[in-house]
């Protein structure tokens, strides 16, 4: 691909940036290292407060070019979602001031494994931050390391999917004693079994949750009905347990809980769940709030 010229890069911002020029969205843009070094280096972004980057191949030159910006001080919203950013990079996020005022950080789909985990868990500058999604390579040892965490004390929504993350790191959230303020919880496509959940679904921790979602988990009937029977994920709005297995058995559990009376939506697409189960749900007087329930597919449900 051929590399943007200075009059590309003037181009790019002058569509990318909003009307009061506090936002810059160059998502799906191309953008390589060097031209993130171009873009954070023009006086056109000074002042940005939210720059979205997502889907593009920037990785831990532009992260640091992006960092030494005088430009990008302001920054409360960092997009970096689908990118090639690694640890280095994110060890340089965490040791820099330019992002004291970063509520915000979405680093999934990049090459951030345990150390990229450890060195957020232990900044002294991110602890503003309100919603946090990492990976893709964190397994049980990242996990561990944000849960274990005493500066990210303020997350409202935390995002670990696709993260190879087991039963020890759910256990190690459901432990923690730092995440109390968590309202979303994603787990998607990673390994938690019914020991995992079972921890969740017990964690005092967890108890101001309104959207937990575990598609793609290995979480089972066990899982099901600990879920069911939680008396600390009653502020649940959102339960997505797409391909769970949790089959009839799970499934009745939910229709009879006591406990998922705030539930609107539930997803529970490729359960092996019976017809007569699904009525039970469907039809349940335990989940007066539930508006929307997936049973298959959209199309299939059309």
């Amino acid at each position: 691909m051929a590399a943007k010229t200075e009059k590309d890069i003037d181009s790019l911002i002058d569509q990318s940036l909003s009307a009061d020029k506090s936002e810059l969205d160059l998502r799906e843009k191309e953008i390589e290292d060097e031209d993130l070094i171009a873009v954070v280096q023009s006086e056109k972004v000074k002042g940005v407060t939210a720059a979205f980057l997502e889907f593009n191949d920037i990785g831990d030159a532009g992260v640091k070019a992006l960092l030494d910006s005088e430009h990008m001080k302001h920054l409360t919203a960092l997009n970096l979602f689908k990118n090639e950013v690694t640890d280095e990079g994110v060890k340089a996020m965490a040791a820099s001031k330019t992002l004291i005022n970063l509520s915000e950080l979405i680093m999934s789909d990049n090459e951030v494994g345990p150390e990229g985990a450890r060195a957020i868990a232990e900044s002294k500058t991110l602890g503003n931050l309100v919603s946090l999604w990492l990976g893709e390579k964190l397994g049980d040892d990242g996990a561990i390391a944000l849960a274990t965490s005493t500066t990210l004390t303020k997350l409202n929504q935390l995002s670990l999917y696709r993260n190879n993350i087991g039963n020890e790191g759910a256990i190690a959230i459901a432990n923690s004693k730092n995440l109390s303020q968590l309202n979303e919880l994603n787990l998607n496509w990673n390994y938690v079994e019914a020991e995992g959940v079972e921890a969740l679904a017990q964690s005092e921790t967890l108890k101001n949750l309104t959207q937990l979602t575990l598609t793609y988990n290995p979480v089972g009937a066990r899982g099901g009905i600990a879920i069911a029977n939680s008396p600390y994920l009653k502020n649940l709005t959102l339960l997505d347990l797409y391909e769970a297995e949790i089959g009839d058995e799970g499934g009745r559990a939910i229709a009879e809980s006591k406990n998922l009376g705030n539930l609107e939506t539930l997803i529970l697409i490729r359960n092996d769940i019976d017809p007569e189960v699904e009525d039970l749900i469907r039809n349940s007087k335990n989940l007066e709030k539930l508006n929307s329930v997936l049973f298959r597919p959209i199309k299939e449900e059309a």
